[in-house]
């Protein structure tokens, strides 16, 4: 059993916007992160809630090597090793101290991928869409026996969700999981994986509901920052006890914020321009064909790697097989030792981290976000430059992608789930070849026909 580094307190100021501030004091910090590592603080265009926690991990609104973003998982999966009083993970460590120092190492992370564990019990691994789509995934890789969900805020035809709740502050509000039932039925313990917890409402919500279908599992609750205040805590505890229900929450780091003042935010947004450069997009028929779910939505088709309809471990290591022969079948035009930006689109977020983990060791990743956020041009600010669109294969739902101007790449590929209609994509792509010369790949065939990879 590895011991931890002593908790430290800090408290440190952030000045948002105008007069808006927010304080935090980190109460609870068992490996001695800085909170300059884990996150930055953003304002958020939304009434409800003015401020974001933007996370240097994730991939989701600032890109990041894929090692940091992996080993982040890693680290939460090590804090549940230890918590079912299992060996953690044997390079916990040296991950903590790759994401202190920022600098990533790809050997470090190829080698912290090998190590899995068994959990005594039944588990399902449920990650929150769309931020932590990704994160869920990352921690139940190191599991076998398991199963791992992600919510989702898709609607798919002619299937009803097992269960949906609500989310209190979100822009998007409704979350839905798809999974077969007798997946939920079966498990003793339900592993909760968020990359936040503010007030513990949306986890209260999940949790109820999740009892109410399935009742007498133990939950054990993932976070990289919890600041629920001693208020939420114990509104928590005593709900949970209320239902009898055990639930536990494990978390990088600890503490609570004062939200000083507000603010007026206004912002001139500049939609992408309607440029219409044709674009071709790769896929390869038989890959495509063996990874495509039966399950769709209006305006999408899935890959069933990501989780979205439950996955189970088995399935879960085809994808190193799977991904090594996809990439070597990519167009020749794109060279594995150039820097190279891999884009995501919303919740498919693990699936483009190991595919830039295994692509090159030059490689950057993130993903398209609903999340709307303030950019401004000030040197202490995360957020510097934006680019809003929309995609048709996310219901038409603005999405956001920041900071690209800042990444040095000589190639960009964006991996999209699902192709329908190819001309409502360019806007972005012809965006995005502003930056870098653009390659798109689709994981499941395109519509229309197109059955070619080009």
């Amino acid at each position: 059993m590895l011991h931890h580094s002593p908790s430290f307190n800090t408290s440190k100021t952030y000045n948002l916007h105008g007069d808006l501030k927010l304080v935090i004091d980190i109460k609870d910090n068992p490996y001695n992160f800085s909170p300059e590592a884990l996150f930055q603080m953003a304002v958020r265009i939304n009434k409800k809630r003015q401020f974001l926690f933007v996370s240097r991990l994730l991939g989701k609104h600032l890109a990041v090597d894929p090692a940091i973003s992996l080993g982040t998982g890693t680290i939460l999966a090590s804090m549940l090793m230890e918590n079912e009083h299992l060996d953690s993970h044997p390079l916990v460590n040296e991950l903590v101290q790759m994401i202190n120092s920022g600098i990533p190492n790809r050997k470090l992370s190829v080698d912290s991928l090998a190590f899995k564990s068994n959990l005594p019990n039944k588990t399902v691994f449920i990650g929150f869409a769309e931020t932590a789509t990704g994160l869920g995934h990352a921690v139940f890789h190191h599991f076998q026996n398991a199963h791992y969900i992600h919510t989702t805020r898709e609607e798919i035809l002619h299937m009803e969700p097992s269960f949906y709740f609500e989310e209190e502050h979100s822009h998007a509000t409704s979350h839905r999981v798809y999974a077969a039932e007798q997946t939920l039925t079966d498990a003793d313990t339900i592993v909760l994986i968020d990359d936040e917890i503010t007030t513990g409402l949306t986890l209260s919500n999940l949790i109820v509901a999740l009892n109410n279908s399935f009742p007498g599992k133990r939950y054990k609750i993932l976070s990289i920052l919890d600041w629920r205040t001693e208020a939420h805590q114990h509104d928590f505890i005593q709900l949970m006890d209320k239902h009898n229900i055990s639930a536990e929450i494990i978390t990088i780091m600890g503490g609570q914020f004062t939200l000083l003042n507000q603010a007026l935010i206004e912002e001139k947004e500049t939609p992408l321009l309607n440029r219409m450069q044709p674009f071709d997009v790769f896929a390869d028929e038989q890959l495509s064909l063996e990874i495509t779910s039966k399950h769709r939505s209006e305006h999408a088709t899935y890959c069933h790697f990501t989780g979205r309809f439950g996955l189970t471990s088995d399935l879960h290591e085809e994808m190193d097989d799977w991904l090594e022969r996809f990439i070597s079948k990519l167009p020749k035009q794109l060279k594995r030792d150039k820097p190279t930006l891999i884009i995501g689109i919303g919740e498919n977020i693990y699936f483009p981290q190991r595919f830039a983990l295994t692509f090159g060791n030059d490689t950057k990743v993130q993903t398209t976000t609903r999340s709307p956020i303030l950019a401004k041009i000030d040197e202490s600010y995360p957020i510097q430059h934006k680019c809003k669109f929309e995609l048709p294969d996310s219901n038409g739902i603005n999405q956001y992608l920041y900071n690209l101007s800042e990444i040095e790449a000589e190639q960009v590929i964006v991996i999209s789930e699902s192709v329908q209609d190819r001309a409502t994509w360019f806007p972005l792509l012809s965006y995005l070849e502003t930056l870098a010369p653009v390659s798109w790949v689709s994981l499941t065939l395109p519509d229309r026909g197109e059955k070619n990879g080009h």
